[in-house]
């Protein structure tokens, strides 16, 4: 039979195709067929007769006029026929330079991969076609005029090949069809996408290239008479390199999904995640380090340090999880002495015994083979490989650096770390941002620290003269000592708002708060972190020895730690905190259970129909549960109230106002934001006049403090100090202490008792004074080291990482409160027990 020219089938088959691209506007699907089209017209191009090159300068002038045309429709369509004649003329003259090389359809695969992975990153353009298909005319190239040796081997090598592609092509086509991938199949019109498409356009590319080399391989052997051959070809030279691709990648996907089966602990979710544009990037930036590694060191030690690092990280966080339900973190190496510990609890003979038959065995087959050891693990350099391998790390480097990239892939840093953060951005994308961070959130043992130092501190500091107070526990007519009930509040975003000039309000937003007012708080943070507030409220501690950033409760908080709830639960206080929001947040549920809390109340407790007020729970409803939770004691209470009403935005919030705002120096966004945060403040105000009044009318001695968390975002965080700048306020407490750059970060402070006067402060404080202050009020026994902090009240009342220079660090007074805050913190907690009786 004679043999038909497949090359001049495949200009026909172009022709038609051309056509279609032109006339038909099909959807994705029709796209896919004009995409199978179009590799088996690449795959014979190398087929196709050349009559030009008897025409001097022919193919320079169809390759200009080529470049014209992409010129004029880049922007707009690019047409297959120009794709088809622009790739035969590059691909034809480029292809005789490479093809002699060992590697050669290997490296098109990783070239076509690679490229295509990149090209959204590029500062132009670059019609993705010329790459995505190359490795199917590179296969062409080489099997032109050859007939293919067919052996059992070589078709079920084809087939499986077939069946591989085309599965693994339909399930990246399936999971990127809300991406509009498959409309862009045929890679003309895909020249500026998104990060997301680049997430999965490079594995469409490769699947899809694969596959069509694969088909039009069997179809050439299943239909010879369409092959003019003079010459064999083995494929069994292409066993291997598919073999190692195939597992390369498997140990990659092994490896990230035994990492994030560690952080979801569930073989289905997992499963579920490891598509999604996040996890697969995760992917990605797992196959770059591994492809750098196996360039430069070679197979054996890039997978076994692989595998020592996948186990590693593995191990870490399914113990993490299981036992803190949190990531395991750099800075976690201080806990491996607690994680022998837990390993004790759940230590068997018949465990410990197979373990060291495993090692055994291992000990045994090294040295055994130790000659095929060494050889596996000599190192080897890659030169074909490493340059697409440094190209890759780079890429994936480009995106975790840039924000704005790494968003669109659901990957991003964040100041909340924790299990949301390591879920969301994937194992190696966050240990990347916990890597770069390390630096800010390692505390390195302060010079000197030692039992004996900290026992010299505790004794340095002892409650003498103008430091005593008197005991403000009152005698009953029994004669015996009631201790009094204590009550904090720590107010959402409450800031004083009458502060800004060229404003009016319809009513006085902070009536309570102005009558009861007693100082004024320099919190560390400003429109957020609350937990710092916190954190320095309830410890005495200061974020001012902490890198900025640094949220403590997330960052450092694992194990139990000395604050005020667990000084009053050792003075026979029952000790209960509030907050209606969810218990994880900023790691409450178990930060608060360190912290000595006996019963926390999150926003399971409240009633979210009838007890919220915008879309939070109401600060009437949190002083209605204060007021429970004080009722229902059988012991003298501490409680600790954070409240959630009035946290942002402030637009749109509430569907009726007790308050009005007139400004004419506020436009009607910044007036309508104003306005709501205006009615937050009139709530908390009121609630805290109802709060008072209730205790007016109890017989048990109650004092009560209410301050602000932090000043409140007044606008977008790109325009976040806006509606402050715009009105200005008033500063002359500020100015009078020389912190007028803290003027935006100040809130107020009220102490108030239903038996006993209360304290005004001359000076404007840091929240971790609050500390003393409450146990001092209260007369309860406390550890000695809280008697540094009316010395630092009097030489530095604010320490802020705003006012730095204020603070002289050199000064003993400092180093001390250092070293007290690394030993509770970091340290032994030998100050823990050291206790005064006040």
């Amino acid at each position: 039979m004679k043999k038909i020219n497949n090359g001049i089938l495949s200009l026909f088959v172009a022709v038609i195709i051309s056509a279609l691209d032109i006339f038909l506007k099909g959807n994705g699907y029709t796209q896919f067929i004009l995409a199978l089209a179009a590799a088996y017209v690449v795959f014979n191009m190398p087929r196709i007769p050349d009559k030009l090159k008897s025409i001097p300068y022919s193919k320079l002038v169809l390759f200009a006029a080529n470049i014209i045309l992409l010129a004029v429709t880049f922007n707009h369509k690019v047409l297959l026929v120009n794709m088809l004649l622009l790739s035969y003329l590059v691909w034809g003259f480029l292809t005789p330079f490479f093809i002699r090389l060992k590697a050669f359809i290997p490296a098109t695969f990783l070239l076509s991969f690679v490229a295509v992975y990149a090209a959204p990153f590029l500062y132009f353009s670059v019609p993705l076609f010329l790459l995505a298909f190359y490795p199917v005319y590179a296969l062409g190239a080489i099997t032109c005029q050859k007939n293919i040796i067919k052996t059992k081997k070589i078709w079920l090598f084809g087939f499986l090949n077939l069946v591989m592609s085309g599965s693994l092509l339909s399930l990246f086509m399936y999971k990127s069809l809300g991406q509009k991938i498959l409309e862009s199949i045929l890679f003309t019109n895909t020249v500026k996408l998104g990060t997301v498409t680049a997430v999965y356009l490079p594995f469409i590319a490769l699947f899809l290239a694969w596959f069509a080399a694969s088909a039009n391989i069997l179809f050439q052997m299943l239909v010879p008479k369409f092959v003019k051959g003079n010459a064999a070809f083995n494929l069994t030279d292409y066993i291997k390199p598919v073999l190692n691709f195939i597992a390369f990648s498997a140990i990659s996907a092994i490896a990230t999904f035994l990492c994030e089966f560690s952080i979801r602990q569930s073989v289905k979710a997992t499963a579920i995640d490891m598509l999604h544009p996040n996890i697969l990037f995760n992917f990605l930036v797992l196959c770059g380090l591994y492809l750098l590694f196996i360039s430069i060191l070679g197979k054996g030690i890039s997978n076994v340090i692989l595998a020592i690092v996948t186990i590693f990280l593995t191990v870490a966080n399914f113990i993490k999880f299981t036992y803190f339900d949190e990531p395991f973190y750099p800075w976690d190496m201080y806990m491996f002495k607690n994680l022998i510990g837990i390993c004790k609890d759940y230590l068997s003979l018949p465990l410990v015994i197979a373990a060291a038959v495993v090692i055994a065995g291992l000990l045994y087959l090294l040295v055994r083979f130790r000659k095929k050891v060494f050889r596996y693990l000599r190192p080897r350099i890659n030169f074909v490989v490493l340059p697409f391998a440094i190209i890759l790390f780079l890429i994936n480097a480009n995106i975790l650096t840039d924000y704005k990239l790494s968003i669109q892939v659901g990957v991003q840093r964040s100041w909340y770390i924790g299990k949301a953060e390591i879920t969301a951005n994937g194992m190696f994308a966050q240990n990347y941002y916990y890597l770069t961070d390390l630096e800010k959130y390692l505390n390195p043992k302060p010079e000197g620290y030692s039992e004996d130092t900290m026992q010299a501190i505790s004794e340095k500091y002892p409650v003498s003269g103008s430091d005593s107070v008197p005991v403000s526990s009152v005698n009953t007519n029994s004669g015996s000592v009631e201790k009094p009930n204590v009550i904090a509040i720590m107010s959402e975003s409450y800031w004083d708002l009458t502060r800004l000039n060229g404003i009016e309000f319809s009513k006085d937003v902070a009536e309570n708060v102005h009558k009861y007012q007693k100082g004024m708080l320099a919190p560390p943070a400003i429109g957020g972190g609350t937990a710092n507030t916190e954190f320095e409220a309830l410890t005495g501690m200061s974020l001012y020895f902490m890198s900025p950033g640094i949220i403590a409760y997330n960052a450092y908080l694992r194990t139990e730690t000395p604050s005020i709830a667990s000084v009053f639960k050792d003075n026979g206080y029952s000790t209960t905190a509030i907050h209606p929001n969810g218990g994880w947040f900023y790691n409450r549920d178990k930060v608060y259970n360190y912290f000595g809390f006996e019963q926390f109340h999150d926003v399971k407790s409240f009633n979210m129909i009838t007890e919220t007020k915008g879309p939070h729970i109401s600060d009437y409803a949190l002083v209605d549960k204060i007021l429970d939770t004080l009722n229902s004691s059988e012991k003298p209470a501490f409680i600790f109230a954070v409240s959630m009403e009035n946290h942002d935005p402030f637009d749109n919030k509430y569907s009726s106002f007790d308050v009005s705002v007139e400004s004419d120096q506020l436009n009607a966004s910044q007036k309508n934001i104003v306005t709501g945060y205006a009615q937050g403040l009139y709530d908390a105000d009121q609630s805290l006049g109802k709060l008072i009044e209730e205790l007016k009318k109890s017989s048990k001695p109650t004092l009560l403090y209410f301050f602000g968390d932090h000043a409140p975002r007044l606008g977008s965080l790109d325009d976040f100090f806006k509606v402050y700048d715009k009105l200005g306020a008033k500063e002359d407490s500020e100015l009078k202490q020389g912190i007028g750059e803290l003027k935006y970060y100040t809130t107020p402070l009220v102490t108030w008792s239903n038996y006993r006067e209360m304290r005004t402060f001359p000076k404007i404080i840091s929240p971790s004074h609050l500390s003393y202050e409450m146990l001092k009020d209260a007369g309860v026994s406390y550890p000695n080291y809280f008697n540094i902090m009316p010395k630092l009240e009097d030489k530095y009342p604010i320490m802020h990482l705003k006012n730095m220079g204020l603070v002289d660090e050199e000064d003993e007074l400092v180093k001390d409160y250092r070293l007290i805050q690394y030993d509770l913190l970091f340290g032994n907690k030998y100050l823990k027990d050291t206790v005064n009786q006040n």
